[in-house]
């Protein structure tokens, strides 16, 4: 590399964390000013001038998220919650994105536009229908009920994120196996699933996020019950009148850690999901 290209590209690695950094700075933000404001006192918290950093670090909001509350029972339910939506939106996805991708069909280009197209609708348009849907199957208030309820939500785009991967595989290594004996399912299971690793890591973890995070779906559904999940047993901090930014602060950043670690844990698998998803249309 000459000294002229060596010059070029560092001058474009610091613009891009010109670029870069303030986004992340915005992106950060918040994150950090909950996870200080839980180790304050509540004199500090409300106190004038506020201050950023806790002067004594104070872990009386955590305590009072975990002893008054049923805190644990929460984070129970939207982790059984989450997990069985993911497995079954992973699974239904895979078959569906890789029918989509090797089918040759009328009408596949639009089935598959209109797979994204509905993942686009705000939730608040299938709240009643959805809601509709379950009470007359008398689910209302069960896992039963809100798993499926996740599943329907999420199936849309990781339909479509499966779809885009599986077309970036080369057809002749399934060709190869159909040659050795192997049919439509036996190419699907042994060659296809294993090689989509990378896609199906990167829509778990959308799937598990979405699940996770989720709260009209999960409010209107699970209502006020001991099945409520996280989401849900958060809102009890927020009153009519005033929230309990405290023990507001303290249970949202607890509620963080379960996906920061998950994402720590599979980051290159979800960042060569989405570059190979991104590779074909």
């Amino acid at each position: 590399m000459s000294a002229t290209g060596g010059v070029q590209r560092r001058a474009r690695v610091v613009a891009s964390y010109l670029v870069l950094a303030p986004l992340v700075a915005v992106a950060v933000f918040p994150l950090l000013w909950i996870a200080l404001s839980a180790l304050k006192s509540d004199e500090e918290l409300y106190g004038e001038p506020a201050t950023w950093w806790p002067h004594r670090i104070d872990l009386g909001f955590y305590r009072r998220v975990v002893e008054s509350t049923p805190f644990v029972q929460f984070m129970l339910n939207s982790t059984v919650v989450a997990v069985v939506s993911t497995l079954v939106v992973v699974i239904l996805a895979a078959m569906a994105g890789y029918g989509l991708a090797r089918g040759r069909f009328r009408g596949r280009g639009l089935l598959l536009r209109g797979v994204l197209t509905a993942y686009m609708f705000p939730t608040i348009l299938f709240v009643v229908p959805l809601f509709t849907a379950v009470a007359k199957a008398g689910l209302t208030g069960s896992y039963t009920g809100i798993v499926i309820v996740h599943v329907v939500f999420n199936f849309p785009f990781c339909t479509w994120l499966m779809t885009q991967y599986f077309q970036t595989l080369p057809v002749e290594i399934e060709e190869a196996g159909r040659a050795d004996g192997l049919g439509n399912l036996g190419v699907f299971w042994r060659i296809a699933l294993p090689l989509a690793a990378p896609g199906l890591a990167t829509t778990a973890i959308f799937g598990f996020i979405n699940s996770w995070n989720e709260f009209l779906l999960s409010l209107v559904i699970l209502g006020g019950g001991d099945r409520r999940t996280l989401p849900v047993g958060i809102y009890n901090f927020v009153g009519s009148e005033v929230a309990d930014f405290g023990p507001l602060m303290a249970a949202t950043t607890l509620a963080l850690v379960p996906t920061l670690v998950l994402f720590l844990f599979v980051q290159r698998r979800i960042t060569g999901g989405l570059t190979g998803g991104a590779v074909k249309g």
